[in-house]
């Protein structure tokens, strides 16, 4: 295996510890110098990204599965996120951490899991099943009332990271166009 694959830390991670989680599996093995993806890093104000590089781990599986163990005593949703070059062996980490894992998404190559469509597809799914920290899910919906955030408004943490995101692509499309 070629070392822009092996090389570098086996896991990624950035944001804050309290947040709702995306953990991505990587068979591709992005993030060599130890840093995300630059379209995901806009998330990282507002959700926990934990990068796993597949091929950066002797026992990648193992490694996974320690990470997913730092969740088992958090209150966040956990979110998986796999290229479909993986294989079967995301069914099997699935069942393993049943109960722990909220959902999975896998895509297929050609389309790298840092490009921008990916990512705004990661958030589409979370806001979907309406992964919101702000809402007591042991309460009605229709009695739910989002408490207020810092700002002293009434978003969503997945909220923000869209639209942080949506402006991080709008920015790289001007300077592309501008030349």
């Amino acid at each position: 295996m070629d070392e822009a694959r092996t090389g570098g830390p086996s896991v990624v991670w950035a944001g804050p510890p309290d947040a709702p989680a995306v953990v991505v599996l990587d068979p591709a093995g992005v993030g060599k110098h130890g840093d995300l993806p630059g379209t995901w890093r806009p998330l990282t104000e507002h959700l926990q990204v934990m990068w796993c590089r597949l091929p950066a781990s002797d026992e990648p599986w193992r490694e996974v599965d320690e990470v997913l163990e730092e969740f088992v005593h958090r209150d966040v949703p956990v979110h998986l996120v796999a290229g479909a070059a993986a294989g079967a062996d995301v069914g099997e980490l699935v069942r393993r951490h049943e109960g722990l894992i909220s959902s999975v998404q896998t895509f297929a190559a050609p389309v790298p899991l840092g490009h921008p469509e990916v990512v705004l597809e990661v958030l589409r799914e979370l806001l979907d099943q309406d992964v919101n920290p702000n809402v007591n899910p042991n309460v009605r919906p229709q009695d739910n009332h989002p408490r207020p955030n810092d700002e002293g408004g009434t978003g969503s943490l997945l909220g923000d990271a869209t639209s942080a995101v949506r402006e991080s692509v709008r920015r790289l499309f001007d300077r592309l166009k501008d030349g």
